[in-house]
């Protein structure tokens, strides 16, 4: 270890142990009192759902599993859903493809399902998404 290396540490090692030896504040160990953001609490929050967990779940139309939700689309200039990417068609995922849906033809039904109106030869006939059309 090179002298520069090792006063670097020793500098480091009296600096870490001059910051234990300052005694505590009366507010350590409490929680720091918080201040909202205007429009953010409890009740902007029901109903909804993190997106890392909607990706993988199943779109069914009526009863029918029909594919399932591979990404969603967030539009960078507002912040808004756009389209969800769903994986239609093949089986076990394999030979299946990619398919955008406007966000607003899913709707969530009874037991948090998602529910399109759009027939499966729609989806398996519809263009494929390619990721490589965005920034």
């Amino acid at each position: 270890m090179g002298t520069k290396t090792v006063a670097a540490c020793m500098v480091f090692l009296s600096v870490a142990s001059a910051h234990a030896q300052q005694p505590q504040t009366e507010n350590s160990g409490k929680a720091q009192a918080t201040t909202p953001i205007p429009g953010i609490d409890d009740a902007a929050f029901a109903g909804s759902a993190r997106a890392s967990k909607l990706i993988g779940s199943k779109v069914y139309t009526g009863d029918t599993p029909i594919g399932q939700i591979e990404d969603v689309l967030v539009t960078l200039d507002h912040a808004t859903v756009t389209a969800v990417i769903l994986s239609v068609g093949g089986f076990l995922g394999i030979g299946d493809k990619l398919v955008a849906v406007p966000s607003k033809q899913i709707r969530v039904g009874p037991e948090a399902r998602f529910i399109i109106d759009l027939t499966k030869e729609q989806l398996t006939n519809a263009p494929a998404f390619d990721f490589a059309k965005l920034r």
